[in-house]
């Protein structure tokens, strides 16, 4: 356990009496969310019971959960892909475990407070021109920020660039003049394409694009990760190669996460049609895409799944969502967003985390979500995240 036992059963007894102030309600849910599923030697099976039921009670009056939604088996998995309740839950029980370690010293894996605070990712980004111009989309003033043969390219409140043609403007040969636009770690940006189509671009990404589409397929090239609601378009295809795929499409939303330093192209269809193409290995494998399915090339074809898309496009939406995923990979979303360098201390094995917190809440905050899942320790050094047992 996390807790010596003797103040463990001393919250349990004052929870009993009805004498738990919020802060240590929040400590037994926590506990709940965490290590429920373990044994604990000063109380039998029963009485084991008899305690989730009655911590889990009290839990699920507080999300408003009907009784019979969940069983004290069940109910972390149903939990974390209720996105809102998961997310405001799990911020709420990580605030109080904090405040509550904090306060009585018992704990000293706890996430250090840094003078210098790791703050949130933000709207940051770099656009670089056709002709090698490169304008810093965060020092930019909202407005038109460069006229280029006929299109302007307008920067927009929110994070958001547009390409705008006037209906005069002749498209030929700008097909061959392209723009690039990368994030930063720690950065996100929005794009309007000149056919309409909207791009969310994630951390540490970059996307480059013709200022306008030829007459035929309109292609994009991704590096990182990107959310697209492509504009319909019967006599175009829109393509996005990665460096291992391309996807191909007429309209549609779907997110693609390629970063190079993770073992697979993970591409999640929202509605529509996708058609995903290895291009890397040489196979040739293809496979069509239905609303609800994710794809990943391994081991020489495609995996298939039925996917909670919810969770793929939950950094568009402003959240981590983690549901049973490996520890490193969680650690690099995190990592990416508050521009971190990840340094692990020791051996790790095979570890999940589950969780839901926002991506603007303090770094403190969402390590506390990582640490109530995996009892590591995570600590914050300048840029640097450490994690170790």
């Amino acid at each position: 356990m996390n807790m010596e036992e003797s103040t463990f059963k001393e919250l349990l007894q004052k929870y009993q009496d009805g004498k738990c102030t919020p802060e240590e309600l929040n400590i037994l849910e926590s506990w709940y969310l965490a290590e429920a599923g373990k044994p604990i030697p000063a109380y039998s099976e029963a009485e084991l019971y008899g305690i989730k039921t009655a911590v889990w009670d009290e839990f699920s009056k507080k999300a408003g959960f009907r009784a019979q939604d969940f069983s004290p088996e069940s109910k972390t998995i149903k939990l974390f892909r209720n996105l809102g309740i998961a997310a405001a839950l799990i911020v709420a029980v990580g605030i109080g475990f904090y405040f509550y370690s904090t306060q009585n010293a018992k704990d000293n894996r706890l996430v250090n407070k840094q003078t210098t605070p790791v703050i949130p990712g933000s709207n940051r980004a770099l656009l670089t021109l056709a002709d090698g111009t490169k304008v810093a989309l965060d020092d930019s003033k909202n407005g038109e920020l460069a006229q280029k043969s006929g299109i302007q390219i307008v920067k927009l409140a929110d994070g958001q660039l547009l390409y705008r043609i006037p209906k005069s403007t002749q498209k030929t040969g700008l097909e061959h003049l392209s723009n690039t636009i990368q994030t930063p770690n720690g950065g996100q940006y929005q794009l309007i394409l000149e056919d309409g189509t909207k791009v969310w671009l994630n951390a540490a990404s970059s996307l480059r694009y013709p200022m306008a589409f030829s007459s035929h397929d309109r292609v994009v090239e991704l590096e990182g990760e990107a959310y697209f609601e492509v504009a319909k378009d019967k006599k175009r295809r829109f393509v996005v190669k990665t460096i291992q795929q391309e996807v191909a499409v007429l309209g549609t939303h779907f997110n693609i996460n390629a970063y190079p330093e993770e073992s697979s192209v993970k591409t999640t269809l929202f509605e529509g049609s996708v058609r995903v193409t290895e291009k890397n290995k040489g196979t040739g494998a293809t496979v069509l895409l239905k609303p609800g399915q994710a794809s990943q090339f391994n081991g020489g074809q495609f995996d298939v799944k039925e996917v909670d898309t919810e969770e793929a496009v939950a950094w568009k939406n402003g959240y981590f969502v983690f549901d049973n995923e490996d520890l490193k990979t969680a650690v690099r979303k995190v990592a990416r967003w508050y521009n971190l360098e990840v340094v692990y201390t020791g051996q790790f094995g095979a570890v999940e985390i589950g969780g839901s917190v926002s991506r603007f809440d303090n770094i403190d905050q969402v390590l506390q979500v990582l640490r109530l899942t995996t009892r590591l320790n995570f600590k914050v050094e300048g840029r640097r995240l450490i994690i170790s047992h």
